[in-house]
């Protein structure tokens, strides 16, 4: 369906374990130029019963993008950043990894299913922001509790710009080969274990 927004900017497909496409992410770069939207669009029941793709977000809890590839390769690491373009960069500078995201964006971690990282070897390599940060904790938390065999953090070098992700271009001096050890380098986090209530 058209969109007020006019032409899209990019579109990502979230595909179940066996490659079934379940919804689309579509961003839109607002006209004015002052940013961006980024919205679902889902294969759904609406009015009167009748099915069809609507601007409309997709159950929870919400599959990760990149579910397909990490069901056929079951035995590779993880890496899990935020957002679907970032997670395609992910993909090509790391591709002995498995790249995936949650949708909904920083704060909305905690409605996707992390369940297929049972077992898995994950790292996070957050957005260098602080909502970067928020995702990245919020993610080694449900990663951890869905089995995660361990969870790792990159610690983005504090000289990179405000909001850098891995679709940007790399800051000077730096290279793949110096991002790939920096990977190689992330920080394990225990997973956090519930203390006794106090006078228990």
């Amino acid at each position: 369906p058209q969109h007020r927004l006019g032409r899209p900017a990019g579109k990502w497909g979230y595909k179940s374990e066996t490659g079934k496409l379940l919804f689309v992410v579509v961003r839109f770069d607002r006209p004015d130029g002052d940013g961006k939207e980024v919205l679902p669009l889902t294969f759904c029941e609406g009015p009167k019963g009748r099915r069809s793709w609507r601007w409309k977000g997709a159950p929870v809890p919400r599959p990760l993008y990149g579910l397909d590839a990490l069901a056929a390769r079951p035995d590779a690491p993880v890496l899990v950043v935020e957002g679907e373009k970032a997670a395609d960069a992910a993909q090509e500078l790391f591709p002995d990894f498995v790249a995936v995201t949650s949708p909904g964006g920083s704060a909305a971690a905690s409605k996707a299913d992390w369940k297929p990282l049972d077992g898995r070897t994950a790292a996070i390599w957050p957005d260098h922001d602080k909502p970067g940060a928020g995702y990245a904790s919020d993610v080694t938390k449900l990663a951890s509790a869905a089995g995660a065999a361990s969870v790792a953090v990159v610690a983005v070098p504090a000289a990179f710009l405000d909001g850098w992700d891995l679709a940007d271009e790399a800051p000077e001096g730096w290279d793949a080969d110096k991002l790939r050890h920096l990977l190689s380098e992330a920080t394990p986090v225990e997973a956090e274990t519930e203390t006794d209530a106090p006078g228990s």
